[in-house]
């Protein structure tokens, strides 16, 4: 059990670090469902490191924090609903679960979802799909490898939505840059 607390320290303290690095966001997807796979191992207490179902919740719930919980919404989900049943009284939890599957419902139009959850910016529908899910974490490492070179600079979101909608299509995904789907905007 130790050696899980060890590693589970060690993908928290990574998982701020790139969430604190600008690009760096996308790498928590596989950090967090290693560190969620540990979680779920270890009981619901644990003297000196968690002492209610509550304050596991409440570590699980700081994990989400450092990642985009978009990109990967049903894994969000089977994270926040074990966060409920270790706390079913956590309101945000509740809250951030019913977002996430209304995201992921095909009856909510992507319009009517921006403007429930107050988001300003439209999004690609493909986004939402399972099968975006299952292969954006690979799309974003061929991105940042093709990518490594490039200074990020004013102009750079367009080179990386470029480089993005190429490797999507490689996975057979056909998608829509933010700058396209919110013509009225101007994007540095």
């Amino acid at each position: 059990m130790k050696s899980d607390i060890s590693k589970l320290s060690k993908l928290f303290k990574a998982m701020v670090n790139n969430y604190h690095i600008f690009g760096g966001v996308w790498k928590n997807i596989e950090l967090g469902k290693q560190a969620f796979v540990l979680m779920k191992r270890l009981p619901q207490t644990l003297e000196g490191e968690f002492d209610t179902p509550a304050d596991k919740a409440s570590l699980l719930s700081q994990m989400l924090e450092q990642m985009n919980e978009l990109s990967t919404p049903r894994f969000c989900i089977e994270v926040r609903e074990y966060i409920r049943s270790l706390n079913p009284d956590d309101e945000e939890n509740l809250q951030a679960l019913a977002m996430l599957n209304d995201y992921i419902n095909p009856a909510i139009t992507m319009e009517e979802f921006c403007v429930k959850y107050k988001r300003h910016l439209k999004f690609d529908p493909v986004e939402r799909s399972l099968k975006w899910e299952e292969v954006i974490y690979r799309v974003e490492k061929e991105c940042d490898e093709i990518l490594k070179n490039e200074i990020q600079r004013m102009g750079f979101c367009f080179v990386y939505w470029s480089t993005k909608e190429k490797v999507l299509a490689k996975y057979g995904i056909r998608w829509k840059s933010p700058s396209i789907m919110n013509p009225g905007v101007i994007f540095d």
